[in-house]
Formats: structure tokens, sequence, C-alpha cells
């Protein structure tokens, strides 16, 4: 199996693949190596956006449509 781990110390705009990778299905994970924890500023700031999202529908009234009779199953067992 060809595995490739590069740790990068300034990301580039573009990755080099090898080419025995190339036209293949391949997994891609960029994870940063000094994450800092979320605080609570960034927290009620995602909340804040969140809060200002809600509620801000400007169409028409939405219906949720008659969903049926519930069906009938055997029981298992």
């Amino acid at each position: 199996m060809d595995v490739v781990r590069q740790i990068y110390e300034s990301l580039p705009e573009t990755i080099d693949m090898p080419d025995s990778l190339r036209n293949r299905p391949v997994e891609v994970i960029l994870a940063p190596l000094d994450e800092a924890p979320v605080g609570p500023d960034k927290r009620r700031k995602k909340q804040k956006l969140a809060y200002e999202f809600l509620g801000a529908w400007k169409g028409e009234a939405l219906t949720r449509p008659v969903q049926g009779a519930f069906e009938t199953r055997e029981p298992l067992g």
C-alpha cells in the first residue's frame, strides 16, 4: 500500500501527489499541528451567527405535508 505522510512547516498553495496515487481513490486529511482550543469568544461568535440566521426565511410559509398512516409490521421473533 502506498502511503504518504508529509508535515509542512507552512502549507504550500498546491501539494504534489506521487504518480502511484494519481487517478485512484485516496483519502486526504489536513489537520493543523498547532491546534488551539476554541475559546469562549469564538463560541459566542458562532452562537451569535446562528441566532442571526434563525427566523431569517423571507419566503412563503413553510408547511409540512401530510405524512400518511403508520404502517403495521409483523413482530420480530
